[in-house]
């Protein structure tokens, strides 16, 4: 009974962390501009001067005004942006968040095995 107590913990973090790094998103460090940000139609997070951080699936313009959009399971969100108030705008980093979504299981796949390996006296059943 202990045995499986133990097997089911470590299933159950696995699971978790497989979990939390399929939502982790990386944003770029160097801010773009807000016209690079609509040109581009990528991710993005805005901070504004407020430390106030809103994220956005892509930012566009409407009759010269600029909205962030917002995709929900229900609906389409736009958010009027004035540039005024924007402090930072950084584009979401596709290669370094698909690297992180797959290496991050990967990793503690192999930490859990070679803690079982530690375990069990250099066996790996």
């Amino acid at each position: 009974m202990k045995t499986i107590k133990t097997h089911l913990r470590v299933l159950v973090l696995f699971c978790s962390l497989i979990i939390f790094f399929q939502g982790c998103t990386v944003y770029k460090s160097i801010p773009v501009s807000i016209e690079q940000a609509v040109q581009n139609q990528s991710q993005v997070r805005v901070k504004t001067r407020s430390k106030k951080k809103m994220k956005f699936s892509r930012i566009i313009i409407v009759d010269g005004n600029h909205f962030g959009v917002k995709k929900t399971s229900s609906d389409i969100i736009y958010t009027p942006l004035d540039e005024n108030t924007i402090n930072t705008i950084n584009e979401k980093d596709k290669t370094v968040s698909t690297i992180v979504s797959v290496a991050g299981p990967i990793l503690f796949i192999f930490l859990v095995l070679i803690g079982a390996a530690i375990a069990n006296g250099g066996y790996v059943y």
